[in-house]
């Protein structure tokens, strides 16, 4: 992150740096040509350290100013220390090239205790070489105090406030990557709960529609076997109810690749739902099912009627396979601002505490718990069972029961 924030800071303000070398390095250029009093051939030589000077900056500062290595730096301003003497012996004004170099010595070279030993060479270069143009005199030390004393502490105040940007430039880096990595676990995060509560939601949804579905193939396909051989008439029929149950699991299956709505509340209410499914129920397995609606039925299929739906289909599973039931009865309310499913059985039941496991139950609780509702089961070994679920109607469908009476219906499918 280091790295990063000396990259931009270099980079991003290069342009800068080679205008503030340029606007010192062409007027002294200016300078030293047009001073007379200085012989044509130590011009010459002046005018040629500094074009090094000049080309030392354009071939190495970019790097040392970009590399996190601040050698590079280091080994940059050694040999300005090195060529600034030379040009200061030849034309003092060369001093002023030192506007220019300072303040690069904060972006290469990172450790003050580097810093200060260069910046002291460089300014002692100047002072030096005043004292041996002039003399030692009080005016002499008086310019040394005004031209580089004065310049130097104005330098290292520049270099602390560039200092201060580079390290504010640093933290925002570094915070900006965490805050970039942060996002990016929550994305992931976000992504890999999606897709374990998709595959929850499939795993669900597998279990209470297809895989049903087939059980009930299976079963009649085993009781056609059976028939077959003594009454080719009646297995024929059972055939008939095999077909059409395949029929049904074909459509519920490209239901459910489609996300659609179950096909049984497909164009049709969760009343009318419930009574084709208490109907399969009757034909598959012969166990009587009632349906009692109480209050106003929905309009058209919701998330909510698609839970209850659901959760009449795997309780009247569970029926089938463990209850030994006679009757089954299913109860649809509204009232209290809650939709509420009972399925009831007069079956062996069961005692809830020992159930461990498996989608049915599970799955029930977990759709009720996602629409903030509640799912109860009570049962008692020889006394059958009732799953009892609960959720709340949307404030929509709320409000407009409440300007409608409330009417109690009850239907029992023809057997």
């Amino acid at each position: 992150m280091a790295v990063r924030s000396t990259v931009d800071f270099g980079h991003r303000y290069r342009a800068g740096w080679h205008v503030l070398v340029g606007a010192v390095a062409i007027p002294l250029a200016v300078a030293i040509a047009a001073d007379v009093t200085v012989a044509l051939g130590q011009r010459l030589l002046a005018l040629t350290t500094l074009a090094v000077i000049v080309a030392w900056y354009a071939f190495v500062a970019p790097q040392a100013m970009e590399n996190r290595d601040e050698r590079w730096g280091v080994a940059y301003f050694a040999a300005l220390a090195v060529a600034f003497p030379l040009l200061l012996a030849i034309a003092p004004m060369g001093g002023a090239l030192l506007f220019a170099l300072c303040p690069q010595l904060f972006v290469m070279v990172t450790r003050w205790r580097v810093r200060i030993p260069l910046l002291l060479i460089l300014y002692a270069e100047l002072a030096w070489a005043m004292v041996a143009r002039v003399g030692v005199s009080r005016y002499t030390l008086a310019m040394v105090g005004v031209s580089v004393l004065v310049p130097m502490t104005v330098t290292i105040l520049v270099g602390a406030y560039l200092t201060g940007i580079r390290e504010q430039n640093r933290k925002r880096a570094a915070l900006i990557e965490e805050l970039t990595r942060t996002r990016a676990a929550l994305e992931r995060a976000g992504h890999e709960a999606g897709v374990h509560a998709e595959r929850e939601r499939l795993a669900a949804e597998i279990h209470d529609t297809l895989a049903q579905g087939f059980t009930s193939i299976l079963m009649l396909a085993q009781a056609a076997r059976t028939t077959l051989p003594r009454d080719p008439t009646a297995a024929d029929g059972q055939l008939d109810i095999l077909e059409k149950t395949a029929r049904e699991n074909l459509a519920e299956a490209r239901s459910l690749i489609a996300a659609l709505a179950p096909v049984d509340l497909t164009g049709r209410s969760l009343a009318d739902a419930l009574d084709r499914l208490a109907a399969r129920h009757t034909r598959d397995t012969g166990t009587r099912v009632e349906v009692s609606i109480v209050g106003e039925r929905s309009p058209a299929p919701t998330g909510t009627d698609i839970a209850l739906l659901r959760t009449a289909q795997e309780a009247l599973a569970n029926v089938g396979k463990h209850a030994d039931a006679t009757t089954v009865r299913i109860e649809l309310g509204h009232g209290n601002g809650l939709m509420t499913l009972n399925v009831t059985d007069d079956g062996q039941g069961f005692d809830p505490a020992t159930i461990r496991g498996g989608y049915g139950l599970l799955g029930i609780r977990s759709r009720a718990n996602a629409l903030g509702g509640t799912c109860t089961v009570r049962s008692t070994p020889g006394q059958g069972s009732t799953v009892r679920v609960e959720l709340p109607m949307p404030q929509s469908e709320q409000a407009a029961r409440s300007l409608r009476p409330v009417r109690d219906l009850s239907s029992t499918p023809d057997h």
